[in-house]
């Protein structure tokens, strides 16, 4: 068994696939957010959790892009102050996937990938149709964290969407492991 105690001189990269190595699996918030010209964003976020359901709360961390530049993501979502996390499942993850990909903010994902939009009940931003389930948030809390500062946002959960058999059974449902590896809820165990 390796050790490594964190001090100034530790690889940063290493630390940084130790932890999307260990911290597994992670759920995704493929979360969709409206821009200022009024496209649709997409894109996945595997730093994510539930925090409390009373009220619902949801977090997740959203860093900047490689040059510095925010995210197209978190600069919508401190704009409008509003998103939706669409649950990923086995006949999403290509698109899924593609959509992490560093696209252009004036281009829309949900365009390029041809996914199809429904609108959503509380919240400007539509979700994506065919999901099993999408959860409707408003800004609760924004909190900048982390040496290159990103954003650690935290959402009020304020409609959900679900197909019923999700609350008996989260097969299909896609989380992420570390590298490019993925997985696909199948083996469920109930004890």
């Amino acid at each position: 068994m390796e050790h490594l105690v964190l001090n100034p001189s530790v690889d940063r990269k290493l630390v940084a696939r130790l932890m999307f190595n260990l911290i597994v699996p992670r759920p995704i918030a493929w979360i969709t957010t409206l821009s200022e010209n009024g496209k649709v964003n997409v894109a996945p976020f595997s730093f994510y959790n539930g925090i409390t359901s009373k009220p619902p709360l949801v977090m997740v961390s959203i860093g900047k892009r490689k040059d510095g530049t925010p995210k197209d993501t978190g600069r919508n979502i401190r704009r409008t102050g509003e998103f939706v996390i669409n649950l990923p499942t086995e006949e999403f993850l290509k698109p899924m996937v593609e959509s992490g990909k560093d696209f252009p903010p004036e281009e829309s994902e949900v365009e390029v990938l041809k996914l199809e939009l429904e609108p959503s009940e509380v919240v400007k931003v539509p979700r994506i149709k065919g999901v099993k389930a999408a959860l409707e948030c408003k800004v609760y809390k924004i909190i900048e964290i982390g040496e290159t500062p990103m954003d650690l946002v935290i959402g009020e959960i304020v409609a959900f969407h679900y197909e019923p058999e999700l609350l008996e059974s989260s097969k299909g449902v896609v989380g992420r492991l570390g590298g490019k590896r993925y997985l696909i809820v199948d083996n469920e165990i109930e004890v």
